[in-house]
């Protein structure tokens, strides 16, 4: 799920996605944003910061399918 953009990797382009879709305490995500939703909380915030740098893996560069979050 890290992989916002759906594109194989987990790279800059798709922190910019998250960041665009962070939500604010007591807003709940938009479903465009749901894939941004790394801990399944219906909020994107700093709890789904730590999922998503674990998972990261470069610009054209697949990401690990294992990694889960």
């Amino acid at each position: 799920r890290p992989d916002i953009d759906g594109d194989g990797d987990v790279d800059q382009i798709d922190f910019g996605l998250f960041q665009a879709c962070y939500t604010l305490p007591g807003d709940v995500v938009q479903p465009a944003c749901a894939a941004a939703d790394l801990n399944g909380d219906t909020f994107v915030t700093g709890t789904d910061v730590p999922i998503f740098l674990d998972c990261l893996s470069g610009s054209g560069t697949q990401a690990d399918k294992t990694c889960q979050p």
